[in-house]
């Protein structure tokens, strides 16, 4: 019995080995047509999935969407349509490490570079000198505010 972590280290090497090789479950159907309904883009090696729907006729609206902890944009997908009949553009993407985006490992995650990334997408899409709505909940507040300062 003194010897109990040898024991419980003898088990756990096997069952991680396990769960290391399980295959990701297959995605539903909402989850395959949102990503079918979006695209990639670069930065600094990453592929990025980001979304971006025109709606309303007469808006010159622009909204980017962020998501929270530890979700995707998908978090949107009961919205989006309403956002559609009130902006002429919504744009929502996954920020690195999340959703359809890439997922680098070992990789030092930061609040600074998920800004980055935004501002990357902003340009990709030629939105860089237009006005920009924000909305955005839990960890996207916190890259928001980065954006705002």
């Amino acid at each position: 019995m003194k010897e109990w972590w040898v024991q419980v280290g003898l088990l756990s090497v096997p069952l991680l080995a396990v769960y290391l090789h399980i295959p990701p479950p297959k995605l539903s159907p909402a989850l395959l047509s949102w990503r079918s309904s979006g695209g990639y883009f670069n930065y600094k090696d990453q592929n990025i999935f980001y979304r971006d729907s025109t709606g309303a006729v007469g808006s010159s609206d622009v909204v980017v969407l962020l998501h929270g902890f530890p979700t995707s944009s998908y978090d949107w997908c009961k919205i989006w349509e309403g956002l559609t009949q009130r902006f002429h553009r919504v744009i929502a993407l996954d920020f690195v490490g999340f959703g359809f985006s890439d997922k680098p490992r070992p990789h030092r995650y930061s609040i600074f570079e998920q800004a980055s990334i935004v501002e990357g997408l902003v340009r990709h899409l030629g939105l860089r000198h237009q006005r920009i709505n924000l909305l955005s909940h839990d960890y996207g507040d916190t890259v928001a505010q980065e954006l705002l300062h």
